[in-house]
């Protein structure tokens, strides 16, 4: 009974691996060659493995003997990724794009890393060629904005990343950044609702936590204090960053002054103050 639960834990890691990266179990859509696609499926089993090291000299392999092969050229990109070599890996992402013009995760991913290495506008062009080809990108939509919020163009952000909310109503971090920019913009009422939607739609504790206490903040300075008060409790219940935990515990304390419970508001800004973020703000309310 042992050995068949870790065989089925195993397959379950296994499956998971595959539908994170969206790749297919074997090599028969892109490879034109065996050698190729042997090549190619041993990479896949030691990337499933998480042995990323070992998987880049097969993926390497598989190329080498089909150049035109954009799902190895693609998995090779992902695996120098997780091995910290950006830009080998940004090679790799634009190779699967020479090799297919419309391989739409090499873009995203390519986007994603250009995001990551602050290189926003070439992000952005990467997003919009997917865009051009495929209007119903969610990923795509979600990228270009969330370069905008990175660029603290609030403004910009706010149509693509409603965009990818109308074309998944699932997507959370799409509503966490939507409700962000519109926090920057003023717009609380609106950023009330996107937060609610981050946290309805998300299968994380750890960041519907986050959601809630953003939502908190949100509903404080819209004067719904006791509203804050169950998003900032929830966020306490839900999150085990110390971040977020001291955050809450000042966002209640702030609720309480508001609500005239000098003691109770004493209380947690007692608790905020144990986190090094919040304890200079917390102390200075104590006193």
């Amino acid at each position: 009974k042992e050995k068949r639960v870790k065989i089925l834990g195993l397959v379950t890691l296994s499956l998971l691996f595959l539908i994170q990266f969206g790749i297919a179990q074997d090599a028969s859509s892109g490879a034109k060659s065996p050698e190729a696609g042997n090549a190619y499926n041993d990479g896949l089993d030691l990337a499933k493995r998480g042995d990323f090291k070992s998987a880049v000299p097969k993926f390497k392999e598989a190329v080498s003997v089909d150049p035109n092969f954009y799902e190895a050229h693609y998995m090779l990109g992902l695996s120098q990724k997780r091995l910290k070599n950006y830009n080998e890996a940004e090679n790799s992402f634009k190779k699967a794009i020479e090799a297919n013009s419309k391989f739409e995760k090499a873009f995203i991913a390519l986007g994603n890393l250009q995001t990551a290495q602050e290189e926003f506008d070439s992000a952005i062009n990467t997003y919009n060629a997917v865009i051009s080809f495929n209007d119903q990108s969610e990923r795509a939509y979600f990228g270009v904005g969330n370069v905008y919020y990175k660029k603290k163009n609030y403004d910009q952000a706010i149509p693509s990343l409603k965009k990818a909310t109308e074309l998944n109503d699932n997507y959370d971090s799409a509503f966490n950044i939507l409700g962000l920019c519109q926090e920057k913009q003023n717009q609380l009422t609106e950023a009330e609702v996107s937060f609610q939607s981050a946290i309805k739609v998300s299968r994380k504790n750890s960041a519907k936590g986050q959601y809630s206490f953003r939502l908190g903040g949100i509903q404080s300075k819209l004067r719904k204090y006791k509203a804050a008060e169950a998003s900032y409790l929830d966020a306490l219940k839900l999150s085990k960053s110390q971040s977020i935990i001291g955050g809450a515990n000042f966002g209640l304390g702030e609720v309480y002054k508001q609500l005239g419970q000098s003691q109770k508001a004493i209380e947690y800004f007692r608790k905020a103050a144990r986190n090094r973020q919040w304890k200079a703000a917390a102390e200075y309310e104590i006193d």
